[in-house]
């Protein structure tokens, strides 16, 4: 059941400011955790990680199609006397705006769990504490697109809406389609277009494909969305 508003637990957070911004990572911090960069699409600046944890979950959020954008490490705040920088800020297509921690078993302590609650209520967000194990549960599918977006951003500079449109009409015609039936593993310069078209159709969510039970391969299922 949601905690009803208290603006005297909202006011023991303090923010130096509320734009979501990526905070940068301190040096010493970059060699306490396990610290991963990578260029991402839905966060257009180079991307900082402090976990594999909060690496994967975003790269589920950018398969995801009803998220807009996400800002990793994105408010620096203090709790009493603690700094505290959360994990990610997501915004949706239906304008809610999140805001995620990740934690072991979803823990976060009731002293920090329930002052960010009410202090993002206040501003309109809402805080979520999210288990990393429900990230790690979708490992494969997280990976996939962790490679996915690592090709899409090499080829940004690219444009494609032929073979994008070349793409649609193969699926359209077929019963079932695979990778391999659109990217010829002896050839890939020759089929690079299709490949970067493929991907930026299922980055959009115009086409589906079969990610959750395997490593992408030239046998992953490829279906177009109705």
């Amino acid at each position: 059941m949601p905690l009803a508003f208290d603006p005297r637990l909202a006011r023991a957070v303090q923010a130096e400011a509320l734009a979501p911004h990526q905070q940068p990572t301190p040096r010493p911090l970059r060699t306490a955790v396990d610290f991963r960069q990578q260029w991402m699409r839905k966060h257009p600046y180079l991307s900082e990680f402090h976990s594999r944890a909060e690496h994967l979950h975003a790269a589920l959020l950018e398969g995801d199609p009803a998220v807009l954008a996400y800002v990793p490490q994105p408010f620096r705040l203090r709790i009493g006397v603690r700094r505290y920088t959360p994990d990610c800020y997501i915004t949706n297509d239906a304008a809610r705006r999140r805001v995620v921690e990740l934690k072991p078993d979803g823990h976060l302590p009731e002293e920090l769990r329930i002052p960010l609650t009410h202090f993002f209520a206040e501003h309109g967000m809402v805080f979520e504490v999210v288990a990393s194990e429900t990230v790690f549960a979708r490992e494969i599918e997280a990976e996939n697109w962790v490679e996915i977006v690592r090709i899409l951003h090499q080829s940004r500079e690219l444009s494609a809406p032929e073979a994008e449109q070349e793409v649609r009409e193969r699926l359209a015609c077929a019963d079932r389609c695979s990778l391999g039936d659109l990217i010829d593993p002896g050839d890939r310069e020759r089929t690079y277009m299709s490949e970067v078209a493929l991907f930026r159709l299922l980055h959009a969510g115009q086409v589906t494909a079969e990610l959750t039970e395997r490593p992408l391969d030239l046998d992953t299922e490829i279906t177009a969305c109705i």
